[in-house]
Formats: C-alpha cells, structure tokens, sequence
C-alpha cells in the first residue's frame, strides 16, 4: 500500500483493512446493483478524503481545497487492489450531500451559499438548459475510470476553522482594537487553529466564506474587521480601522526586530571574546564593531516602538472615550424620548391627582356595595348590645339557681347523715341498763374488749365523715354563693 493509504488505514476508523476490498470494489456498478453499499462506501472515501486534507496528507498539500486529478489517484493507489475505481462518483455524491463545492461556483456566489431560494438565479437556468440540449457537460468528476480535474472547497475544513477563530477572537474582547487587525496577522491567528497554516488562496477563500457566508467579518486587500458581539451584521471597514491595523502589524513587525537585534549582540559579543581569548584581533574588532552596529539599530528600533505604542495607547484611550460617548449619547436619546412619553411636572401632577380622585370613588363604590339592600334592615348595634347582655344576665342566674339547689341538696345530705348520728347515740343509750356500781364494773369487765374498740371506731368514723362533709358544703358555698341569705346560713351552719 501507498503511504496515503497507509496513513488513512492508521488514523480513519472507516478505512480499516478489513474494509478495503469493498472501497476499492467497483462502485460505479455498486451503485446501480446495491445502492446501500455505495452510500455507505461514498460516506467512507468522503471521510477519508476530508481527514487526509485537512493532515495535509494530499498530494497538493492544500487543507480546504481539494484538487480531483489523476495525481490523487495514483496517491490513493494500492498495490493489492490498485487505484480506486468510481471515485468521481464519491466526489459528486459529496457535492449533492453538501460536503465539497465546485471552487468556482463558490467563489461566484454573490449570497450565502447556505441561503436557499425557491427561485432559481438566471446563471442556473442557464446551466440547466445548456445540459439539457447537450452544449454543457454534466460535469461528474468520474470520467471513464478517470478523475476530470477540478477543484472542490472543503466546507467541513472552513466550518471547523469558523468555529475555533470565533474562540480565539472572544478571548481577546470586543473592542475595536482587539477586533481590527492586518492580513499578516489574522493569517497567524489561522495557524494557531487546529488546521494550521494557510497557504494565500485558502486565507482568501477563508475569509470570503467568513465574510459572505458566516457574516463573522469584513475585509479588504489590507484589513480584517471581526464583528461586535452585539452588532447583527459585520461593520464595513473604515480609514480608522486600517491606520489601527496598520499600527498593530508594525509593533509587532518592531517586536520581533527588537527581539533579533537582541539575539544578534548577545552572539557579537559571544563572538568578540572568543576572538579575543584565541588573541585574533581582527575578528575581536569585526565582531564589536557589527555589535555596536546592532545596539545603534536596536535604540533606534526600541524607541520607534515605544513611540508607536503610545500612540497605540492613545488609540485605545479614544477608542474606548468613543464608545463612552456613544453609549451617553444613545443613554441620553432614550431619556429625552421616555420623558417626552411622561410629559410636564404639571401633567404628571394631574395624573396623581386623577388616580387619587379613582382610588377614591372605588372605596366609595366599596362601601356602598357592603351596605344592606333594604333600608329597614340596617342593625342597631345598640339593640344588639343590650340582647346580649340580657342573655348573659339570665345564663348567670340559672347558673346560680342551679349552684343553689345543689347546695340545697348536699345540706338535705348532711341533715340526714346527722339525724342518723343521733338515733345511733339514742339507740345505745336506751340499750345500756341502770346499774350499780358494782355491777356497772363487773359488767364493764365481763364485756368483750374487741366490741368496745368496734364501737369506738364506728363512732370516730361518723363524726370524721359528718365533719368533713361540712367543710366541704361551707368551701363550696363560700366560693359560689354571693346571695346574703345563703351567707346566713352559711354562719349558722359554722357556728353549730
């Protein structure tokens, strides 16, 4: 295999060995016998043509310009299956799916070539008709198992350089200085993408693809203009923009001398003292006197640069004054047109007063709405206070009423429990006989012990409860009762 296809087999997933007996198969009677094997052969040469430009693997060495001749496929020859047949087919197939275009239409093309109308331009008719009656070739890359030559801009090449140029520009920022620059340099900032540097007709495709297509950029012979971020189409280039230009690529033009001279004298002297310790005194004075040449040169060139960039400064300094302004100017605009919307003191005094006036009569609309709807059912609240405090001065007294005859109640219960007090007293008394003394004592001895004690028990018991129970009565009574006859009684009954 050819160090082409070497290459592709290393470094392109779809151009594997297993699959090229089939990329390198006949794909022009693939096409017609098994069309979904051509698609899927086409997808992989398309990618592999693609990845083998932009490596600068090709024969023409160009990135995002693809030459069709027979020198690409003698480069993509192998020596087992020999050189690619129906690879024009692969490059028209890429034409249709929007990967290649021919480079001459895309240079002609006056809009975006990604702008699609439904009415076609007149050149296209043109074209039409003129293939139609046979006076223009169809213009397919496969020509007898051959390439027609021609060339064919890679659209993924400029895609994938758009999109890291765009990131390199942002981290610069956005003001005008860091957005104008010279040819020179945005070539260099090309270079520092992952494609690499550009040969002057693929810068040049370059930025009309960024300029007409992108609409990321303007340009000229001289000058690159990068759009503001905030700006919907690029700004055309101003005398303004090229002295800015012009100012940058010569400090960096004075940098890079300055750094030479540098470099130059450091070696003069290096060479002086060589010359002077193996004592050739000729060489010593050649190599000082060119020293001394370059330190004259490099004075000259260090305040040349200082010079330029304090004007460059300078540059800066009105360029962001300029923005300021702009920016209070259009501050001022907005102002001048939002308080001419407002009006007068006076009128904005009539408005507060008329608001006033409407908030008014909407709390008076309330009130009469939270009004009854017939006149003889307004509320007195008087009447109303007066109800209740009858209801509440007839709630207190069955309340008392009921604190009365509960006390009531428990008096009955002591009653009775005194009364049957006495009649157990009146009960023993009568039981117990008239004796003498004598009697009394052998009786008293005879007697059981333990019904002594019962009885004595019982009787402490009785009182205990008869007690405690009006104490309890008389707790109650004086918490509750405030009626002078219940008070009365209440004396009475501590006084007994």
């Amino acid at each position: 295999m050819s160090n082409l296809v070497d290459w592709l087999v290393e470094h392109e997933p779809n151009f594997s060995k297993i699959r090229l007996p089939s990329l390198y198969s006949d794909l022009a009677q693939q096409k017609a016998a098994n069309p979904g094997g051509f698609a899927k052969n086409a997808a992989d040469w398309q990618a592999a043509l693609i990845r083998a430009a932009l490596a600068a693997q090709l024969p023409t060495e160009q990135k995002v310009i693809l030459q069709a001749s027979d020198q690409l496929l003698d480069a993509l020859s192998s020596r087992q299956y020999g050189r690619p047949s129906g690879l024009g087919l692969v490059l028209d197939e890429g034409i249709r799916n929007g990967k290649f275009m021919n480079l001459g239409d895309f240079s002609a093309a006056e809009h975006s070539i990604y702008q699609k109308s439904w009415i076609p331009d007149p050149f296209t008719v043109l074209k039409w008709s003129l293939r139609q009656i046979g006076l223009l070739k169809h213009g397919s890359y496969d020509a007898d198992g051959h390439l027609r030559q021609g060339s064919l801009v890679i659209l993924q090449g400029l895609e994938q350089v758009s999109k890291q140029l765009v990131a390199l520009q942002t981290k610069k920022g956005s003001a005008v200085t860091d957005r104008v620059m010279s040819r020179e340099t945005f070539a260099e900032q090309v270079a520092q993408t992952d494609i690499g540097a550009l040969s002057d007709s693929e810068i040049e495709l370059l930025l009309r693809y960024l300029s007409r297509d992108k609409e990321i950029l303007s340009y000229d012979s001289n000058t690159v203009k990068f759009k503001s971020t905030s700006a919907e189409h690029p700004e055309p280039i101003t005398q303004e923009d090229s002295t800015i230009a012009s100012i940058k690529a010569l400090i960096t033009s004075l940098e890079s001398q300055v750094s030479a001279l540098n470099t130059r004298i450091s070696d003069l002297q290096i060479t002086a003292k060589s010359a002077v310790e193996s004592k050739n005194k000729n060489a010593a004075l050649s190599a000082l006197r060119s020293k001394k040449l370059a330190e004259s040169n490099l004075q000259s060139r260090t305040e040349t640069l200082y010079k330029l960039e304090e004007v460059y400064n300078k540059i800066e300094q009105a360029v962001d004054q300029v923005q300021v302004i702009q920016v209070m100017q259009a501050s001022t605009a907005t102002l001048r047109s939002l308080n001419k919307r407002i009006g007068s003191v006076e009128n904005v005094d009539a408005i507060m007063d008329d608001l006033r006036e409407q908030m008014g009569q909407v709390d008076e609309v309330g009130q009469v709405l939270q009004e009854p709807l017939r006149g003889d059912a307004a509320i007195d609240d008087a009447e109303v206070d007066d109800e209740l405090e009858a209801m509440e001065r007839e709630e207190t007294a069955r309340k008392e009423e009921l604190k009365a005859e509960a006390t009531k109640a428990k008096f009955a219960e002591l009653e009775i429990l005194e009364a049957a007090g006495k009649q157990a007293e009146r009960q023993r008394e009568q039981a117990t006989p008239q004796q003498d003394p004598a009697s009394i004592s052998a009786n008293n001895t005879a007697a059981p012990k333990a019904s002594i004690a019962e009885q004595s028990d019982v009787d402490a018991e009785i009182l205990s409860a008869s007690q405690k129970l009006r104490e309890m009565q008389i707790r109650d009574l004086t918490k509750t009762s405030d009626d002078n006859g219940q008070r009365n009684e209440i004396e009475q009954l501590m006084t007994a």
